[in-house]
């Protein structure tokens, strides 16, 4: 698991990054919208059911929501997506993490950070992501007894699906991803990241609700 410092080394070298592209064209990537008020360039970056904002003025580029707003993964994230983004379209076609880029590398951390907490929560009651899709998503069918379809960024929506458990049976989960995820977020860390981003604010959610 990355540290706080190595997440600070990573924004900084995003946003150094990011310095040297050209911001329209990434937005437009990304699905983004863009604005220039007076000398200044704001991106609007829809993230996990919020909007935060990213300012280019003087060479400078930053967040306006502080660290306490915005946790330095979830920036990290959004710059990566936006420096990475391809501007290719969305399959519509389902892969598990295994099938993304690395994800069979990092396939074992993943199942601890993101499938066993989705199922510690869901798996006894899978009907629960009914009342969740309300707030942050829609229930699709794709697998197991309830599929929550959760859009994290524009162009990378996230599917989480519970199997309930029973006697015979313990419960089961199961993430997927767009096809398409490797265009526009290139590392197994980001992809995992955002998966465990978007169950914990599914349980969050399940959370207020009880």
């Amino acid at each position: 698991m990355p540290t706080e410092q190595d997440y600070k080394t990573a924004r900084a070298l995003a946003l150094d990054r990011l310095e040297k592209l050209d911001i329209d064209a990434c937005c437009a990537n990304a699905g983004l919208s863009i604005e220039t008020i007076s000398t200044a360039k704001r991106v609007t970056i829809p993230y996990l059911g919020n909007t935060y904002h990213l300012t280019l003025s003087d060479g400078r580029i930053s967040f306006d929501e502080d660290d306490n707003e915005l946790k330095i993964p979830d920036q990290v994230v959004m710059l990566h997506y936006l420096i990475t983004a391809t501007g290719a379209p969305v399959e519509g076609k389902w892969i598990t993490f295994r099938e993304a880029p690395s994800g069979s590398f990092y396939y074992p951390a993943f199942v601890k950070r993101a499938i066993v907490p989705l199922v510690k929560c869901f798996g006894h009651a899978p009907e629960m992501l009914e009342k969740v899709a309300g707030a942050v998503g829609q229930i699709v069918e794709l697998a197991g007894d309830k599929s929550l379809k959760v859009l994290a960024l524009p162009r990378v929506p996230v599917v989480l699906s519970v199997w309930k458990g029973d006697e015979e049976f313990p419960a089961e989960g199961s993430i997927y991803l767009d096809a398409s995820v490797g265009s526009y977020l290139s590392t197994a860390e980001d992809v995992a990241y955002l998966a465990s981003a978007v169950v914990y604010k599914a349980i969050g959610t399940a959370r207020g609700m009880r």
